[in-house]
């Protein structure tokens, strides 16, 4: 049976508003009652209950987060301002800037890298963009659900029911590309909604999900928001990866295929990554 996250997450939001509109007044009114109550006894939050992480199952490329809070969904959901938000998020999320000359240059400064070999990595591995900019703004930001890795993720029998979403080999043809790759994605979440996300490569570095401390987040949550605010945040997770995997030398002396071999994994030979690296570095002198 098909779920409809639109309308579940209406009502549940509906029904958080009511629960919080009725603790409101009752905090109100006994305000007004006992003004001179200064008592250190204070309500439990719901949050103790509600937002415990999931059991996950272990598996290698797994980094445990000191804090790992589910978090709400919501298709689509969006700011005033008229933003598309992923998540619920209380801070202000600003708009989604495509990364600058100006940051490039910056970036190259800091890491002591020809602009040249950044520039070819974000060619290469995004196509010159991290969002859709096909679809109508505010896009979102491009991603490839990785069927392969799902499987590997969840000890659920996905396989069985969606070869499509679950298979224990990587399989080129599964690829929807674009904007249906989130059609996938959010398909995998109604089985798993925190191991589909760490399923998918995200934005300009297309970082893998399950990645997200490598990348430089504290939670799931601020990795899939930093990915929507903006490019600059998506080059970001992708240097924050460079580095911590030992591929900054690689990249810094331009060795393409040792660079090609740690970022895409071993057959970055049959995509001829490292030959298209270089050819895009030649290709910006």
């Amino acid at each position: 049976m098909a779920i409809d996250i639109e309308a579940q997450v209406d009502r549940i939001l509906e029904e958080a508003r009511a629960e919080l509109l009725a603790v409101v007044r009752a905090e109100a009114a006994r305000a007004v009652d006992e003004p001179t109550d200064t008592g250190d006894d204070t309500p439990a939050t719901s949050a103790d209950a509600d937002t415990a992480a999931p059991d996950i199952p272990d598996h290698p490329p797994r980094v445990e987060a000191e804090h790992e809070i589910p978090f709400i969904f919501d298709y689509p959901n969006k700011t005033p301002d008229g933003r598309f938000v992923p998540v619920s998020w209380t801070g202000p999320i600003p708009g989604q800037a495509a990364i600058t000359d100006a940051d490039i240059a910056e970036l190259a400064d800091v890491w002591s890298i020809d602009p040249c070999h950044l520039r070819a990595v974000l060619r290469v591995e995004s196509a010159g963009s991290g969002f859709l900019i096909k679809e109508p703004p505010p896009a979102r930001p491009k991603i490839l659900f990785e069927a392969h890795w799902f499987y590997k993720l969840t000890p659920l029998p996905i396989s069985k029911t969606r070869p499509d979403l679950s298979s224990p080999r990587w399989n080129r043809s599964l690829y929807k590309g674009g904007s249906a790759e989130w059609d996938r994605l959010k398909d995998a979440m109604t089985f798993d909604w925190l191991q589909a996300l760490k399923s998918a490569s995200w934005g300009l570095g297309q970082v893998m999900g399950f990645n997200y401390t490598v990348a430089g987040c504290a939670s799931m949550e601020q990795f899939i928001v930093e990915n929507f605010t903006g490019e600059k945040h998506q080059f970001q997770h992708m240097l924050s990866f460079i580095d911590n995997n030992n591929l900054m030398g690689h990249l810094r002396a331009g060795r393409w295929a040792s660079f090609a071999k740690g970022y895409n994994g071993a057959g970055y030979r049959a995509n001829r990554y490292d030959e298209k690296l270089a050819g895009a570095a030649q290709r910006c002198r």
